[in-house]
């Protein structure tokens, strides 16, 4: 662990597994750190990037305009597979959503990852650990395939679950959107917005 945050720390870029499959984590403050996402992946710089985060705490850190009852929701939800898109704070790099005022934000099942959140203090990137259009890599063995000398660390000898992505729902609007289907079902999102008085337009 030290290595991995000593690496995010100096603006590296480090593929680590989490819920479901690896993902490509960089400190979310860093924009010089977040540009070398963009170029690794082969991904369109107009396209946003997610970030994870380690605690409750962080949520008002990192956005802001906070919608009622939010906390109830995630609460519910947190640590796990749902994306919530909300008002970007400026503590994170601009060019993780170019252009947009908003921001894709998730707290992970995984402790690992949140404990290197924590020893790092800033959120890290989630995106996915694969050249863009390629499937998602969910071993080592395939981030190293697919990205080999790019990268500045690969934890090694692991596989993840595989699965639905995350469930991305958009609070930023309303009523509320769900951008992503994915691990949470869209009729179990309904009944819980529902239940605080939230609307969902699908």
């Amino acid at each position: 662990m030290d290595k991995i945050v000593e690496l995010l720390k100096n603006g590296g870029v480090v593929a680590l597994p989490t819920d479901n499959l690896f993902c490509l984590a960089a400190d979310a403050s860093n924009e010089i750190a977040v540009s070398k996402i963009f170029r690794i992946k082969g991904r369109a710089e107009s396209t946003a990037i997610p970030v994870l985060i380690a605690d409750f705490s962080d949520i008002e850190k990192y956005t802001m305009d906070l919608p009622n009852d939010l906390e109830l929701i995630l609460q519910k939800y947190w640590p796990g597979e749902l994306t919530i898109i909300l008002k970007k704070a400026a503590t994170l790099a601009p060019n993780l959503s170019p252009g947009m005022d908003t921001i894709g934000i998730r707290m992970p099942n995984s402790e690992f990852i949140r404990s290197i959140i924590r020893e790092l203090g800033k959120p890290i990137t989630g995106t996915s650990a694969n050249l863009s259009g390629e499937d998602p890599a969910m071993s080592s063995e395939q981030v190293e395939s697919s990205l080999g000398g790019k990268l500045d660390f690969i934890y090694e000898n692991a596989t993840t679950t595989g699965g639905l992505p995350s469930t991305v729902l958009d609070l930023s609007t309303i009523p509320a959107r769900i951008l992503r289907h994915g691990a949470i079902d869209k009729s179990e999102l309904q009944s819980t917005l529902k239940l605080h008085k939230l609307d969902l337009s699908i």
